[in-house]
């Protein structure tokens, strides 16, 4: 079995990967900021799962302070969410998601996905 080479302490976290991820100290205006970009990501066929997911996304985003000493500023915007993203692996991203969810949290998610209906896909299609 393979070792867990994860490290939660304090405001680091290290991935399996050796990239070292400093939160960041939210203050007031993060908060705002985070709830602007929440907004953008929200459909009008209201909160389902994949909203939760993207709401949590946002979240975590604004979580970031520095990725391997390097400052990460907040994001302002729909592409700067993009772009810190774009500093992890598919499966970094992923690992840090699970450290910083909270543990009742990744629960309730878990079960939510194994209680959702598997999708029929589209019943049109175009010819």
């Amino acid at each position: 079995m393979a070792e867990n080479k994860n490290v939660v302490q304090d405001n680091t976290i290290t991935l399996s990967t050796g990239k070292v991820i400093t939160k960041r100290i939210k203050k007031g205006q993060h908060h705002f900021m985070e709830r602007a970009l929440l907004a953008a990501c929200m459909t009008e066929g209201g909160q389902n799962i994949g909203g939760v997911m993207s709401t949590m996304t946002v979240q975590n985003i604004f979580s970031i302070g520095a990725i391997n000493g390097q400052e990460i500023k907040p994001p302002a915007n729909l592409s700067d969410v993009y772009e810190i993203m774009a500093e992890f692996e598919y499966d970094e991203w992923a690992e840090f998601e699970k450290l910083v969810l909270p543990k009742e949290v990744q629960e309730k998610l878990d079960a939510a996905a194994k209680n959702s209906p598997n999708s029929l896909g589209l019943k049109t299609e175009s010819k």
